[in-house]
């Protein structure tokens, strides 16, 4: 089973090297510009987006799930590379003890979807961009059945 990466999503996965065995089994990009809910916050966020983008910057933030952990890949550059800041996270399967994911929707047309995943030791939240609710079904999912084998193997 091996998920469709966008070439973002490639690109940020050459900062990883997979190891031997391991599938990307799902992989989504979250919105590294996101301040908040509110329609207000929103347009905030697309305007500094925006900004970045016509000088040349981003800020890419991917959750890939392989069969063998979780990684948290972020890139950030501004003024057309100038300034650079590549970080990977990795956690570990076994350390996986909760996920879950969420939609807000204020004034009946502005969505909010956001993911988190919880370790042992940290808790990520992010803002997804561009998820349907079904895909939002799709990685409850599979971290559920990561979850539910960890329970069974005797992980976390």
């Amino acid at each position: 089973m091996s998920a469709q990466l966008t070439p973002k999503a490639q690109e940020a996965l050459n900062e990883v090297q997979l190891m031997q065995g391991e599938e990307i089994q799902y992989c989504i990009q979250a919105d590294g510009y996101f301040l908040g809910s509110l329609p207000i916050q929103k347009l905030i966020a697309t305007f500094q987006a925006f900004m970045a983008k016509i000088t040349g910057g981003h800020i890419r933030v991917f959750l890939v799930l392989t069969n063998m952990r979780v990684l948290l890949i972020e890139s950030q550059a501004v003024w057309c590379g100038c300034t650079k800041i590549r970080g990977v996270h990795t956690i570990s399967s076994k350390s996986v003890v909760e996920a879950g994911a969420a939609k807000e929707t204020r004034m009946c047309f502005v969505h909010t979807r956001v993911v988190h995943v919880e370790s042992l030791t940290q808790r990520y939240t992010l803002a997804i961009k561009k998820l349907k609710d079904e895909d939002l079904r799709a990685f409850t999912t599979h971290m559920s059945q990561l979850i539910i084998a960890n329970n069974y193997s005797g992980g976390a």
